[in-house]
């Protein structure tokens, strides 16, 4: 390159300078051309890529915008859920255990309108009559004979007991509780290991057998320890308290049973009310 730049400055013609100039300078303008069209290529490829960074952007937009709609909408075209006023329904005379109370002992300062049976409103007779061994406490034969009749009209008692379950080493007891074997179902179950389950099969045992006082024991013991049992283990418990001969405290926990419209044992609660008033 050297050598030809200085064969020119030296000893080129004139013609021959001109000649070399026309071709350096055709040389320069497609250099020229050639840069241009590499910065227009590369500037359309910046326009595509700005191009679709609009559309991407312009989309985004657009999902938001559609989305805050459908969530306005879909707001305004929900209907609220209407409040339904639960109906009371009858509660059968062996009902499922619903949700516990606690007991008080202490009589109503007046009985309410609700803790009788209406006229006409009629419950089955219990499936057993209430133990012979009520006959045998003291006070008058007429009285106590009186004391049986009511009982018998209340004695719903229903085995296998809500919520406790009576497998294994209970089976001998289950067998012989719905035999109504209470005397040799309660020797069994001293015979196990003492538990809630134990104790509430005692109590019951005791009950069946006429023993108010010794069921009271077990009874007590187990309130408020287990929801599913409590309603039913209350209504025993009213029971053995008339065994007990303490009528104030059994009128009180049935007219507490009896307005409760949930309690499953809120009828017979009832009927036991208007006899015992």
């Amino acid at each position: 390159m050297e050598d030809h730049r200085q064969y020119l400055s030296n000893n080129a013609d004139d013609d021959e300078r001109r000649a070399a100039q026309q071709v350096m300078e055709g040389l320069a303008g497609l250099r020229l051309e050639a840069k241009m069209k590499e910065v227009a290529a590369e500037r359309q490829v910046l326009e595509r890529r700005a191009i679709w960074r609009r559309i991407l952007v312009a989309l985004i937009a657009l999902a938001l915008v559609v989305g805050a709609i459908y969530f306005v909408l879909g707001k305004k075209e929900t209907p609220a859920a209407p409040t339904q006023t639960p109906q009371p329904q009858e509660q059968p005379a062996t009902p499922p255990v619903n949700t516990p109370t606690s007991p008080v002992d202490k009589p109503l300062d007046k009985p309410q309108p609700m803790a009788q049976l209406t006229p006409g409103e009629r419950l089955p007779d219990p499936r057993y009559p209430a133990p012979e061994a009520v006959l045998t406490r003291g006070g008058s034969g007429g009285t106590q004979q009186v004391s049986k009749a009511l009982l018998d009209q209340i004695w719903y008692t229903d085995y296998p007991l809500n919520g406790l379950s009576v497998g294994g080493q209970f089976a001998k007891v289950d067998a012989l509780l719905k035999k109504r074997n209470f005397e040799d179902a309660f020797d069994a179950l001293e015979q196990i290991a003492d538990s809630d389950t134990t104790r509430y099969l005692k109590g019951y045992s005791l009950l069946g057998w006429g023993e108010g006082t010794e069921a009271l024991v077990y009874f007590n013991a187990l309130q408020g320890r287990h929801n599913t049992w409590e309603p039913q283990l209350q209504w025993y418990r009213g029971l053995a308290l008339l065994l007990d001969d303490k009528s104030e405290k059994a009128l009180a926990l049935f007219q507490q049973i009896a307005q409760q419209p949930r309690h499953p044992y809120q009828r017979q609660a009832r009927k036991a009310v208007g006899l015992l008033q």
